[in-house]
């Protein structure tokens, strides 16, 4: 059975109050379009945290209610040599399935930015859950490259006035922060969105991103 809303909501209740302090969190991916009213229910639900104290003490408490943690690989395959260095804490129990990152999404920052779009805030006692833009799922739908992840974006772009100013921004940001590769990643994701899934983006969009790809792979090639 996948998670709805009232389950999530559930889930995030239980978390609050076994709490002793405040903790922040971000919901990205299916668990931020189902506040959005994109998806009904999601398979897993993903967490962001901005520290590894914050994320450790979920991870605990998810333990002690009977998660077991699992592996990533066959997950996130796609992004593989970054699971290396950044891969999350994934639990699992019985049907329930919870993606906690701290800071980076596989091959994505979280960025100020980012948090200065997020459109809600939910407080379940002492757990704050913020939930990111539409653009900013897009992105990290990217990032994580997962199984429906393209499906998922296409369901934003189609019922949402996506800005895709601010999809551009933040690609560049994420290189100033050492992530070089990621333009190519989007460029290839939302190429394929629109050749396989026929998603409406823009001609100029792909060509800036094309453009920043191109710029980005020739620095490498030259250090």
């Amino acid at each position: 059975m996948a998670v709805n809303i009232e389950r999530q909501n559930e889930l995030f209740l239980i978390l609050g109050r076994e709490l002793k302090r405040k903790i922040e969190c971000y919901v990205i991916g299916g668990s931020a379009m189902i506040y959005h009213g994109a998806k009904n229910e999601t398979k897993d639900i993903d967490l962001v945290f901005l520290n590894e104290k914050d994320q450790k003490e979920i991870v605990d408490i998810l333990k002690e209610g009977g998660f077991k943690e699992k592996q990533t690989r066959l997950v996130y395959i796609k992004r593989l040599e970054h699971l290396k260095k950044r891969s999350p804490i994934m639990l699992e129990k019985d049907d329930m399935r919870i993606d906690l990152f701290n800071k980076i999404i596989i091959c994505f920052y979280l960025t100020e930015n980012i948090e200065n779009r997020v459109t809600d805030l939910f407080e379940f006692g002492n757990l704050f859950v913020k939930v990111i833009s539409p653009e900013d799922i897009i992105l990290l739908k990217c990032a994580t490259e997962r199984a429906g992840d393209r499906a998922d974006a296409l369901e934003l772009i189609n019922n949402f006035d996506i800005n895709w100013k601010i999809i551009i921004k933040e690609s560049l940001e994420q290189t100033k922060l050492g992530e070089s590769i990621f333009p190519v990643f989007l460029y290839d994701f939302l190429l394929e969105l629109r050749e396989d899934l026929k998603a409406e983006i823009p001609n100029d969009v792909l060509k800036e991103l094309l453009k920043i790809s191109e710029n980005e792979l020739e620095k490498k090639l030259k250090k």
